[in-house]
């Protein structure tokens, strides 16, 4: 009997702690978070965030064998003209984004990091002046160093940190047989 009771609570410590760890990745809201917060007040947390990114070339997911992928780069204070009031990007840290999927490479845009409204996350918002906003997501670090993408519904997608990805294959060859 006393090993049926001790198997039980073995087998409960190890789901307890089993929950523990998955419980790092699941993101909790941020209660401190307003939407008027630029990068430079949380510049230290977005700055580790940042160069764990910049540990590879890419971090990607793949969803119903699709691949895609961001690169996720700086910019240098200089390397952004800006011909409005100075006054309106004070705090405003900027970096380049570029999406990928299976290889072919989307436009890329002049974004910025901000507070996320989940905790251990930054929110990336896209900057350009175009309607679309197709990379504007969360980006949630755990414990571990590593990196998500927070869905809207708090859940997360895992990302891998990579160096290459798939080759991008050009319409004349991917539809050579179609073309005359």
């Amino acid at each position: 009997m006393l090993k049926k009771i001790s198997g039980f609570v073995f087998t409960a410590l190890l789901f307890s702690t089993a929950t523990l760890v998955q419980a790092d990745t699941s993101f909790s809201k941020n209660e401190s978070y307003n939407e008027n917060q630029v990068s430079a007040d949380i510049q230290g947390f977005g700055n580790r965030v940042l160069d764990q990114v910049g540990k590879s070339k890419y971090i990607k997911f793949d969803q119903q064998k699709t691949e895609y992928a961001y690169t996720i780069t700086r910019y240098a204070d200089s390397d952004i003209k800006y011909t409005g009031n100075p006054l309106d990007i004070k705090g405003v840290r900027f970096i380049k984004v570029q999406f990928f999927k299976d290889g072919t490479p989307g436009h890329t845009q002049v974004s910025t990091f901000t507070p996320s409204k989940y905790n251990n996350a930054i929110k990336i918002v896209k900057m350009d002046r175009d309607d679309d906003r197709p990379y504007e997501f969360d980006l949630g670090m755990d414990s571990d160093n590593k990196l998500y993408i927070i869905n809207n519904d708090g859940s997360t997608t895992q990302l891998q940190q990579e160096n290459e990805i798939k080759r991008h294959i050009p319409l004349t060859e991917k539809y050579k047989d179609m073309i005359f």
